[in-house]
């Protein structure tokens, strides 16, 4: 699974021509410092992982990652299927500083296009809002997710994907 989310990492990456934004893989959910709640955390290394909520220092256009279900479905026992999102947590105003009005549906219509093209991932919907998107984690630190020039979406979809073990 975690290849075929490099290939759409890289593509994206490559193809989407953003600058200043991170580009992440798959991430865990780790115990928040309340004990209670969830972070996404990113691998950087075999020791160190690095949360990946928007960091307008370090990557002012934004932060990409994917999240996956804990279910992968199969019905062969060698196929399986996992529902993915990808995150998009971004400044419009850094990837689109022209524009002279929220540049929301242009992103994501950018975005989706690419992602269709790479045809790894079987789209099944979009979610807009963080709320919506990061359901699952603590997103009780970030205040101005939502509003202008910030934008957080998910292109969620199924990922099919073998295990290459021999």
């Amino acid at each position: 699974m975690d290849h075929k989310v490099k290939l759409i990492q890289n593509a994206l990456a490559l193809h989407l021509g953003f600058t200043g934004v991170d580009f992440y893989g798959r991430v865990q959910k780790v115990l928040a410092k309340d004990g209670k709640s969830f972070v996404p955390e990113v691998h950087i290394s075999s020791k160190e992982r690095k949360e990946v909520f928007y960091d307008d220092v370090k990557a002012p256009g934004g932060n990409v990652f994917f999240i996956d279900d804990d279910n992968h479905a199969s019905k062969d026992g060698k196929l399986f299927t996992a529902k993915v999102k990808i995150v998009f947590m971004l400044n419009l105003n850094k990837i689109f500083p022209n524009a002279t009005y929220r540049a929301d549906s242009e992103v994501q219509d950018i975005c989706i296009k690419l992602v269709e093209k790479i045809k790894a991932l079987d789209i099944t919907g979009l979610e807009k809002g963080l709320k919506n998107v990061l359901k699952d984690f603590n997103i009780e630190q970030i205040k101005l997710s939502d509003l202008q020039p910030y934008h957080t979406f998910s292109i969620n979809g199924d990922l099919k994907y073998t295990f290459n073990c021999n």
